[in-house]
């Protein structure tokens, strides 16, 4: 059973995202997972560049255009590391992850700063899910339609949150 916790609160500008889930693997192996184009694109995305400090990297999009891209502003193998996030046509944010073991397993903590898209909030939170499946099975391909059917689930809880601490109009 997955069991991430993603909670929600106010930022300026928008919200922090963070979420938490204990993944059955040690750091090195998480750190690969999360750092490498080769196994980010069996869970995430499809990247390209470096994540390493002062590196630059891009997720693509299905017709190979840039979807996002960033910069790495602290680096630590295999602790963390913090990254710029810059959707195409979007101000940046700022997304920090962090890992600790845990006995034989380790925990990920992931914050996304200043977001101002609610579809991060089910997005992150399917992509994490995506996570445990790859590292159970790290040669399996990307289900994008899992991942589709998953946003939708998660969706209506996640706007639900978010409109609870949106401020009201006077």
């Amino acid at each position: 059973m997955m069991t991430v916790t993603g909670d929600i609160l106010p930022d300026d500008p928008g919200f922090l995202l963070e979420f938490d889930e204990v993944y059955d693997t040690d750091p090195d192996d998480l750190w690969e997972a999360i750092t490498t184009p080769q196994r980010l694109a069996r869970w995430m995305a499809t990247y390209r560049g470096e994540f390493r400090l002062g590196g630059h990297w891009q997720a693509m999009q299905l017709d190979g255009g840039v979807y996002c891209d960033g910069e790495v502003t602290s680096c630590e193998r295999p602790v963390g590391f913090t990254t710029t996030w810059t959707v195409v046509g979007e101000q940046p944010t700022l997304v920090t992850v962090q890992l600790a073991p845990e006995g034989a397993r380790t925990r990920l903590r992931l914050r996304h700063e200043h977001v101002t898209r609610l579809e991060y909030g089910p997005g992150w939170h399917a992509h994490l899910e995506g996570l445990t499946r790859h590292v159970a099975e790290p040669t399996a391909e990307r289900d994008r339609d899992e991942w589709v059917r998953r946003i939708a689930e998660l969706e209506p809880s996640y706007l639900e949150r978010f409109a609870a601490l949106t401020p009201k109009a006077p």
